[in-house]
């Protein structure tokens, strides 16, 4: 179990203002967008955490090669978790990953 956090990283909260813990599936997606968004040896105690996937030119010929083996390489020990590929769409880059034989999109952080 983990808390839920939001895209800025803050805990999500129920309706009475609580933070919540996450489970199953939804753990999961959450360290894979972690692990994918996170900036690369921005964290004190985990230096291994997070890549420089953002600074990708998402407009280069190679763009979705690249990321895709960045990709493996950082979610390679997130525990029932593929990373299937990377789609880069309207400027937007998300990471197709599959979690029980089910395919989930996963929208990166650039920035």
């Amino acid at each position: 179990m983990d808390m839920s956090l939001n895209v800025s990283g803050d805990f999500d909260t129920d309706i009475l203002g609580r933070p919540y813990e996450i489970d199953g599936t939804e753990e999961i997606l959450q360290k894979v967008y972690i692990s994918l968004s996170a900036h690369g040896e921005c964290f004190i105690y985990d230096r291994d955490l997070g890549g420089q996937l953002y600074k990708t030119d998402i407009s280069s010929e190679n763009a979705e090669k690249m990321l895709y083996a960045r990709a493996k390489d950082l979610t390679e020990n997130i525990t029932g978790a593929e990373i299937c590929g990377i789609e880069i769409r309207n400027g937007d880059t998300y990471a197709v990953v599959s979690i029980e034989g089910k395919n989930y999109d996963v929208a990166l952080r650039r920035g």
